[in-house]
């Protein structure tokens, strides 16, 4: 089985003597560093780009995802730090998310153009990954994880104000730059997908000042357990597992 891990950070701990490719997509060329985990093999995409350098309104999003399908990728797992919008979730808790909400302004969210194309998203992440890492989570020591939450996708590379995150706590738990358009388009390509979030600081409001280099400090300290939730859960993947995620594509077009 073939598998995808989209992330902001490079684990080396998990990619053992990669590979790296260059896959030529309509959106540009996308480096793909690829290497074997057991029985699959594993195509790791850093989200912004090759040198790490784009800004979340900039990540090349199309360029990831159709680089990941074309290379016949069936299940994608996204990594990326959030901050928390409710007291009850905690900087160093994991999130699972199980809905989002797309706030962002400005960036392509689908491959379908000139095509009426409209893709149910009533379930947008897929339940057997989601599932399977939750259970990963959960049969490790020193791991707290939420198995539910709303992700509220903003536009960045801003953090938020202290009102939109008042506001956008009614309806969600947890507040990033990059999970949207991620899934739509994973989504768009049949593809499963689930996202393991790292809370790295409480949102706007709720703590006194939001400092970049918090994320990255508590980043560190849970990369290795990153890592470890996604080797264990690839590990338990299986063929048959069952899943509602890949569709055709037509029973979404007009």
């Amino acid at each position: 089985m073939r598998i995808g891990i989209l992330s902001g950070h490079h684990m080396l701990d998990l990619m053992k003597n990669p590979e790296d490719i260059k896959v030529h997509t309509p959106y540009g060329d996308i480096v793909l560093r690829v290497s074997t985990l057991g029985k699959h093999e594993v195509f790791f995409v850093q989200r912004h780009g090759e040198f790490a350098n784009l800004p979340p309104h900039r990540v090349n999003h199309l360029g990831n995802i159709h680089a990941l399908a074309v290379s016949h990728v069936s299940n994608v797992f996204s990594v990326g730090t959030v901050g928390s919008m409710q007291k009850t979730i905690r900087p160093g808790d994991f999130v699972i998310p199980h809905d989002f909400i797309d706030a962002t302004k400005s960036r392509p969210v689908t491959f379908f153009d000139d095509q009426r194309v409209h893709v149910d998203m009533t379930e947008p992440f897929c339940p057997s990954l989601r599932e399977l890492m939750v259970k990963t989570c959960r049969n490790l020591k020193d791991v707290t994880v939420q198995d539910h939450g709303v992700y509220l996708v903003t536009e960045g590379p801003r953090l938020e104000t202290a009102a939109e995150i008042r506001l956008y706590s009614k309806v969600a738990d947890i507040v990033g730059m990059t999970l949207a358009p991620e899934v739509i388009l994973a989504r768009e390509k049949g593809m499963c997908f689930a996202s393991l979030c790292l809370v790295c600081n409480m949102a706007a409001g709720l703590q006194q000042r939001l400092k970049a280099n918090e994320i990255t400090a508590i980043y560190k300290k849970k990369e290795p357990l990153i890592s470890n939730i996604l080797r264990l859960t690839i590990q338990s993947l299986d063929e048959k597992q069952p899943c509602p995620c890949p569709s055709d594509i037509s029973k979404a077009t007009l």
